[in-house]
């Protein structure tokens, strides 16, 4: 964590007001929350929360993540900010798993600004919604970067968070991106479901960075 320094009667992180740090990583944690933990999103509902967390001000990012949702494509798949999986396919079994971080710091080169950053692997638990027992895991890592702006010298909306970039892994998924859902491959679907690329990767391993989808729809070393 950066060293809060004192000034005047308020205390800043390079020129940002700790209240603004402050609010920024409780907001970035209610954006998490509302992204990867809300029951209606996880079943395919429109993430109003998580949008309705976002700067107005965020014009580009928004239109971007909002076109997504609305037909989602390969290169704009709302799966890879939002945890949703298709209801008619399957049902949730028991709590979210969730393992993580969330750190901030001074943007460099840049007064009056500071990075949130959250790195988070969430595991879901889910089972065939036809009602068969059988039961598998998929696990999705994010990092977020959240810009953090010192309201006295930069055009900012109070009480929300402008995102940076996200960078997400889903681990047992179908591979098929940009048809915005999680679809999880239980053993039955195997031999006639797509065919996995890129190396096998251990989802729960943390201390890797996240693998961009240009690198192939891997094969889990465990779920």
């Amino acid at each position: 964590m950066p060293k809060v320094e004192a000034k005047g009667e308020g205390r800043t992180v390079n020129g940002v007001p700790v209240a603004e740090v402050e609010a920024a990583l409780e907001g970035v944690k209610e954006f998490l929350v509302a992204s990867n933990l809300d029951r209606a999103v996880l079943m395919g509902a429109e993430p109003k929360k998580a949008l309705a967390l976002v700067d107005p001000l965020a014009v580009d990012y928004l239109s971007e993540v909002r076109a997504g949702l609305r037909e989602p494509t390969e290169k704009n798949d709302p799966a890879w900010t939002f945890s949703r999986f298709d209801p008619d396919e399957v049902e949730p079994v028991g709590d979210v798993r969730v393992r993580g971080r969330l750190t901030f710091e001074p943007l460099r080169g840049t007064a009056g600004k500071v990075v949130v950053k959250a790195d988070y692997t969430f595991v879901y638990a889910v089972a065939p919604a036809d009602g068969d027992d059988e039961v598998t895991r998929s696990i999705v890592r994010r990092m977020l970067e959240v810009d953090v702006a010192d309201p006295a010298g930069f055009q900012v909306t109070d009480g929300r968070i402008r995102p940076l970039a996200v960078e997400s892994e889903i681990f047992n998924d179908d591979c098929r991106n940009g048809d915005g859902v999680i679809r999880p491959q239980f053993f039955t679907d195997r031999p006639d479901g797509p065919t996995p690329t890129g190396e096998a990767r251990d989802p729960y391993d943390r201390s890797q960075g996240v693998r961009g989808a240009d690198q192939g729809c891997g094969t889990v070393s465990r779920t």
